[in-house]
């Protein structure tokens, strides 16, 4: 089962959404539209009477923009339990947390993003195996709350340069991520503002890529 993504662009370059009961990894640059993919299905979510978990690790959501998507914003906001960790540790907290207040009434979370704390963690301490293994440990949480409650769980997340190959990027998390997550969907930013998803895992689907702009209602085809 799945649910809708919030747009029928996206729904179509889906076969109809996001999947539940797993992990869907949405990975880019800056700016390359992670953020604005999150906040269409939460909207989706949020008016068809679904409770979201949002975990804000960047600080990244902005009332304005959901104002600009959709007139029903005090709606979405009245629907989503928000977190906003600022370091590793109270992210770690979080996830914990959310095991607590999982219920049946959630119909989706999203975690935008998984890796920057991660990141900031790993430039402050010598301790890399056990960050590490702290990360794995939320991936896993969400992993078991997706399968138990068959929820979608989907994910915002960063990259970085491949010294070797220039024109490649790498995910952040590594493995950890990608064996987390069973699609994997990468985000790459052109000149003109157009964007190119490209679906790089999938259960049932072939590798495949779209282009779109974000535009003040959410984003649109080319």
């Amino acid at each position: 089962m799945k649910i809708p993504t919030g747009h029928p662009l996206l729904d179509k370059f889906l076969n109809g959404g996001y999947e539940k009961g797993i992990i869907t990894t949405i990975y880019g640059p800056s700016g390359s539209g992670k953020t604005n993919l999150c906040l269409l299905p939460l909207i989706w979510a949020a008016g068809h009477g679904k409770k979201i978990i949002y975990i804000d690790t960047e600080g990244s959501f902005s009332v304005e923009r959901l104002k600009q998507i959709t007139r029903h914003y005090k709606r979405v906001l009245e629907n989503t339990l928000f977190f906003k960790p600022t370091n590793f540790e109270e992210q770690k907290k979080v996830f914990k947390d959310v095991r607590k207040v999982i219920n049946k009434k959630i119909g989706l979370i999203i975690v935008d993003t998984i890796s920057m704390l991660y990141r900031l963690e790993l430039g402050q301490t010598k301790e890399i195996y056990e960050v590490n293994s702290t990360l794995g440990q939320q991936i896993s949480y969400l992993m078991a709350i997706a399968r138990k409650y068959k929820l979608p769980v989907l994910i915002a997340n960063q990259v970085y340069a491949d010294f070797k190959e220039k024109d490649k990027v790498n995910m952040v998390g590594g493995d950890l991520l990608k064996n987390g997550s069973k699609c994997l969907i990468e985000l790459k930013s052109y000149k003109n503002g157009v964007r190119e998803a490209y679906l790089r895992k999938h259960r049932s689907l072939p590798e495949r890529k779209i282009k779109f702009k974000i535009i003040n209602k959410g984003i649109t085809s080319l």
